[in-house]
């Protein structure tokens, strides 16, 4: 917290702020900027979100404040009863609640918060006249020393707060990723005491958190945290399916540790892309830049193996060989149901399922390399055709799930490998799959209609794609050789 520093509201307008200050003057109440936007401002960050309280009746406090704005939308939050609403103007949120829990001062609304570092707040007019300059922490309403933790950086509950909420479990962590700072030791005692309310949450809500945690460049060690105190469990129930599954020398972990610990990975990548991929530092910096981009894949490497408990097998013929048949595809049943349970959209569930039912994929197609020292066309264009715009995306999870196993037995050179192997599918993407795809078909429908006599039918559609893969292939490169081709391709059948 800097405190020498100037401090101000986002871009709002001074109409606005007027209007807020007016109308509270007008119906004789005290408004306070509180809670996450005054901590924000106090770290000398812009808030997007601005609360502000007030003793009561919030609703009619902000239509009296749209109505000298003469614009605006009023949306009442929460449950029914709770005196909260939303203005929402020139797409700006302003939250305005009353005093919580029959609080009839400022001190005790604020003690009623979530966390000492959110339960400040500064009466609007005084902070108006120092926006520019200071804010003076005398200033400041601080009940339960929220001050002091902001500059000592750590997390600390206020009183019977998740009891009141048992999402602000999960919100500490929240707070601890995106802000980089510790929760205090009695906080993680509560934590763990009331672990098992988070199930009572609702999913939506539970989700977002995860979402911004996901988002953070600290998830592995969040999660670490949220295993720690038990709180893990009740989040990710099928991660725990693998805490004492072993696995073969090539791995130095059981499958509970070994997933953490791909997500621990993929974060040193996206921190350090060109440490991995050396001439692809660039794009992959913009890849991630995409928030969703960042939580899908993060969430693929922490399941990826969730499959592996299901479908573990141990060959008495071969000395006892532990062996995970089939497990990318089970991983992917898997994770249907975890995106039932939280309420991801069918795009995310069915994007980070297919990556987790490909991600050993760019193992197996490796080894061939290894082996014969080339690719087939046929064996890249399975791949990319498979895996579609998330080539990419494929490739750092099989390289985050590599450098997650580092067992004695583990052969060398494998993510130089896999590098070598995605700069081989991206090369033979732009140079010979694009062009075909791209250009102008070698066949149409009517070409085979009107040419060899085909009847219409689904038939046709299937010819055409094979056509456009023996193109590929660099089997056809004319019409002429495309109808030869598929003249041969009827008589042999």
């Amino acid at each position: 917290m800097d405190e020498k520093k100037d401090y101000s509201l986002p871009d709002i307008t001074d109409s606005l702020l007027t209007s807020l200050t007016e109308c509270a003057e007008k119906l004789n109440l005290q408004i306070y900027l509180v809670g996450g936007a005054l901590r924000d401002i106090l770290m000398g960050e812009i808030s997007v979100d601005l609360d502000f309280t007030i003793p009561a009746g919030s609703c009619h406090f902000l239509k009296q404040v749209r109505t000298q704005m003469g614009s605006g939308t009023i949306v009442p939050l929460g449950e029914k009863g709770d005196d909260t609403c939303r203005l929402v103007i020139d797409n700006l949120s302003v939250d305005v609640s009353g005093f919580r829990k029959g609080a009839t001062s400022i001190e005790e609304d604020l003690v009623c918060r979530d966390f000492t570092i959110n339960s400040l707040g500064v009466r609007l007019d005084v902070f108006l006249q120092r926006h520019t300059r200071e804010v003076l922490t005398d200033k400041i309403v601080d009940p339960l020393g929220g001050i002091k933790d902001l500059r000592d950086g750590v997390i600390r509950a206020c009183p019977a707060a998740f009891t009141d909420d048992p999402l602000r479990l999960l919100r500490a962590y929240r707070f601890a990723a995106q802000c980089g700072f510790v929760i205090t030791d009695t906080t993680l005692d509560e934590i763990s005491t009331h672990a098992q309310l988070i199930e009572t949450s609702a999913a939506e809500r539970i989700s977002h958190e995860m979402d911004l945690i996901m988002s953070s460049s600290r998830a592995y060690r969040v999660l670490v945290a949220m295993k720690v105190s038990g709180l893990l469990k009740h989040l990710i129930p099928e991660l725990y399916d693998g805490l004492d599954v072993s696995q073969p020398p090539f791995h130095h972990l059981n499958v509970f540790e070994h997933n953490l610990e791909a997500l621990n990975r993929l974060e040193q990548i996206i921190g350090e892309p060109q440490l991995y991929f050396s001439d692809r530092g660039q794009e992959i910096a913009a890849f991630f830049e995409n928030e969703g981009n960042r939580i899908e894949l993060k969430w693929a490497a922490l399941l990826h193996d969730v499959g592996k408990p299901v479908t573990k097998k141990i060959n008495p013929e071969k000395q006892d060989r532990i062996t995970f048949y089939n497990h990318d595809e089970a991983g992917a049943e898997i994770v249907e149901l975890t995106g039932e349970r939280m309420r991801w959209s069918r795009r995310r569930t069915r994007r980070i399922g297919s990556l987790i039912a490909m991600h050993m994929h760019p193992f197996h197609l490796g080894n061939v390399l290894k082996k014969d020292g080339k690719l087939s066309r046929r064996a890249m264009l399975k791949l990319c055709k498979r895996s579609g715009d998330d080539l990419l995306a494929l490739f750092l999870l099989a390289m985050a799930d590599s450098l997650a196993g580092q067992g004695p037995e583990k052969p060398a050179g494998i993510e130089e490998l896999l590098e070598q192997l995605f700069y081989n599918l991206d090369v033979f993407y732009e140079e010979t799959m694009r062009p075909v795809l791209s250009g102008p078909k070698l066949l149409t429908g009517h070409d085979l209609i009107d040419t060899l006599g085909l009847i219409p039918g689904p038939e046709l559609g299937l010819l055409l794609v094979e056509v456009e893969t023996a193109a590929i292939e660099g089997k056809i490169s004319t019409k002429n050789e495309a109808l030869a081709w598929v003249k041969k391709q009827l008589t042999d059948r």
